[in-house]
């Protein structure tokens, strides 16, 4: 284990728990703060990877039609209808034709892949002259078909389950049938998109722009051709993606991690390198201010300093400030009195009259009731029925003549009654309206008193503004005073951009990148210490078996190579030391299938490698390279196969009779001399 992992992975705290402890260690930030800012940029830590993914090819098929070779063409004819079926299985399976280049070997390859990846790479040409494709493969024993027409070049159709006769998707389109893949295959294989970020072109000051490299980019692992040669391994050159390759065929756990940390750091990087651009910019702007301002504060104080003593005018205009204040605090607490006072009149005078109401009710009260008992029904007031003698009669004995009730007690009941309660009632009021109507007269008094006050208390006011503009009017007067006012205004700028408050935009900016950025190179560099640990441990054997099939393919000065964690390979032959890159085509070809096998070997051996299992081999056999050495090359791979039984590889070859002896019986496909396959 590398000298930088300073924590101890035990037992009780885990792999995990202890990768997150050396980060914050590193970044000097608390475990809870690490896992934020790790969780905010999708950084995750991978200790172990899924289980490996087998992908089969049991069966393509596909029909068109092409045209005529030039000078055969016939009038209304279309072209020359073309099908092509073929069933492989697991093993070394091989397409060939003897000696002519154009027979549509490569085009197979590329309808396989199509259906795989959803990414064409036919040439248009080709593509246009397919009518209908059928590819079956198996993914994890699950057998699966991609069945789509294609019109102009265009694809539309289905993937299904052949278990359950499920739709799994529907595409319709170039761009649809890539994407649709891209998720589906991703999905099933368990694989990670390989996250990216490169600066933009033509703008050393922008942000690096980020992004995703996913199946189709991963699928160039299947695929080894000549056009690829310039990367060991896959057929693109895009953001580290021969590194990921490699640690997918060895099955690194860490890698994911390595790389999304590495990914956010450049982001954050970039955001921090910009936000301290932006922070000492406006400190230079801030110090160019208080420049500018304490120069400007220095010239209005020459200025305020330079103006003679204005002595009793400047009294007199104290005097007046105070007068004013003096003459407008008496007009405030005068008008809060007269407030006071009226509310306390108001009030009363309410009452007032609300007695006054009520002692005429009850003197009309004594009065209405005297009157009516005076009175002598002749008919019923309801139903206009007469009273007759007998109802008078009982009145003589002390009940109404219409309702029988009984009457008050009196001498007289025909006469007039008075009323002992009533009238006390009546009295009661009147010596109560009394009381109150000498309170309204002294509340009203005071409420004089009031008004008189405000009234006096205003013009003092008025008194003093006219006393205080006079002395204002004084030229003197105004021109400290404003020179004054200057002053102040610069002093209090002065004070602001020397406070310690100055630099807390740029703090409040840069800190929270700073902290990010300490923790995501932390994860990075711990995540690579662990990757690179596990890896370096297979690469010695893998570095092995490289060099001994590459002396077997006819690389007889070759004396040893150095596969490096990021997928680069050293050479050493001939006693001289190479680059992968500065060797001849030929070479290139050997080694980077070599590479491929003896990575897929070790990832069989371990169980950790995480290659589907599929790999598709275009042109092998180059003109430098002899029909010895191409039989062994191919003799290799069929090695391979028989070391893993569930592996498939798929060759395409122009040299048919070199390898017609290599390939297991009804494994070749081979074209009559001068004809297609198709």
């Amino acid at each position: 284990m590398s000298q930088s992992i300073a924590v101890i992975e035990d037992e009780a705290s885990g792999p995990v728990e202890a990768w997150l402890e050396e980060v914050a260690a590193a970044s000097k930030q608390p475990v809870e703060v690490v896992r934020e800012v790790l969780a905010e940029h999708g950084v995750r830590a991978h200790t172990a990877l899924p289980r490996p993914h087998r992908l089969l090819v049991t069966q393509v098929e596909f029909e068109g039609v092409r045209p005529a070779p030039v000078g055969q063409q016939q009038p209304g004819v279309e072209g020359i209808p073309f099908q092509f079926l073929w069933e492989p299985g697991p093993g070394a399976w091989c397409l060939a034709s003897t000696g002519k280049n154009e027979a549509g070997k490569s085009s197979v390859l590329e309808i396989i892949l199509w259906c795989l990846r959803g990414r064409a790479g036919l040439q248009r040409d080709v593509r246009s002259w397919l009518r209908r494709v059928h590819t079956e493969f198996e993914l994890d024993d699950e057998p699966l078909v991609v069945d789509m027409t294609v019109t102009g070049g265009i694809p539309a159709g289905t993937v299904v389950s052949q278990e359950t006769g499920v739709v799994l998707m529907s595409f319709d389109g170039v761009q649809a049938f890539e994407e649709s893949m891209d998720a589906f295959m991703m999905d099933r294989l368990g694989l990670e998109p390989l996250r990216t970020q490169q600066k933009p072109r033509g703008d050393v000051e922008a942000l690096p722009v980020t992004g995703e490299l996913s199946w189709p980019s991963y699928a160039s692992g299947l695929h080894i051709n000549r056009k690829g040669l310039g990367q060991l391994l896959g057929n693109e050159s895009k953001n580290a993606l021969p590194t990921r390759l490699l640690e997918l065929f060895l099955g690194a756990p860490w890698a994911p991690t390595m790389v999304a940390a590495s990914v956010a750091q450049k982001v954050v990087s970039a955001q921090l390198s910009a936000a301290r651009q932006r922070a000492a910019a406006d400190a230079e702007a801030r110090r160019a201010q208080l420049t500018e301002l304490s120069r400007q504060l220095d010239t209005a104080r020459a200025r305020r300093d330079a103006l003679p003593e204005q002595g009793q005018a400047a009294a007199n205009l104290t005097a007046g400030y105070r007068a004013l204040a003096s003459a407008t605090t008496e007009a405030a607490e005068a008008q809060r009195d007269l407030v006071t006072a009226r509310s306390r009149h108001d009030i009363l005078e309410e009452q007032r009259y609300a007695l006054a109401q009520a002692v005429q009710t009850a003197q009309e009260a004594v009065l209405a009731k005297a009157f009516f008992h005076t009175l002598m029904p002749t008919v019923c007031p309801r139903c206009d029925t007469k009273v007759s003698k007998e109802q008078w009669a009982r009145e003589q004995e002390g009940h109404c003549s219409l309702c029988t009730s009984q009457l008050p007690d009196s001498a007289d009941h025909v006469g007039v009654t008075h009323d002992e309660d009533h009238v006390e009632d009546a009295d009661s009021l009147r010596e109560t309206l009394v009381g109150v109507q000498q309170e309204v007269e002294e509340a009203a008094s005071a409420l004089a008193g009031a008004q008189r006050r405000a009234s006096a208390a205003t013009e003092a006011v008025v008194r003093a503004e006219a006393i205080l503009n006079n002395a204002l009017q004084d030229p003197g007067i105004g021109e400290r005073r404003a020179e004054e006012l200057a002053v102040a205004r610069l002093e209090g700028a002065v004070a602001e951009r020397k406070g310690r408050f100055a630099d807390l935009d740029a703090a409040i900016d840069i800190t929270p990148l700073e902290v990010a950025n300490a923790i995501l190179k932390g994860a990075e560099k711990a995540a690579h210490a662990r990757r690179t640990a596990a890896l370096k441990e297979v690469l010695k054997d893998v570095e092995n078996d490289i060099v001994t099939m590459g002396r077997a393919l006819g690389l007889e000065m070759l004396q040893r190579v150095e596969l490096g964690t990021g997928a680069t390979l050293t050479v050493w032959k001939g006693g001289q030391q190479h680059s992968y890159g500065s060797l001849t085509e030929g070479e290139q070809l050997r080694l980077k299938i070599v590479t491929t096998t003896a990575l897929l070997r070790h990832g069989i051996r371990s169980g950790v490698g995480r290659h589907p299992g599929l790999l598709i081999i275009d042109s092998p056999g180059a003109e430098e390279v002899d029909s010895d050495d191409l039989r062994l090359m191919v003799q290799d791979l069929v090695k391979l196969t028989d070391m893993a039984p569930e592996l498939q590889v798929i060759i395409a070859t122009a040299r048919g009779q070199d390898v017609a002896s290599v390939i297991p019986k009804g494994q070749l496909r081979l074209a009559p001399p001068g004809e297609r396959l198709w």
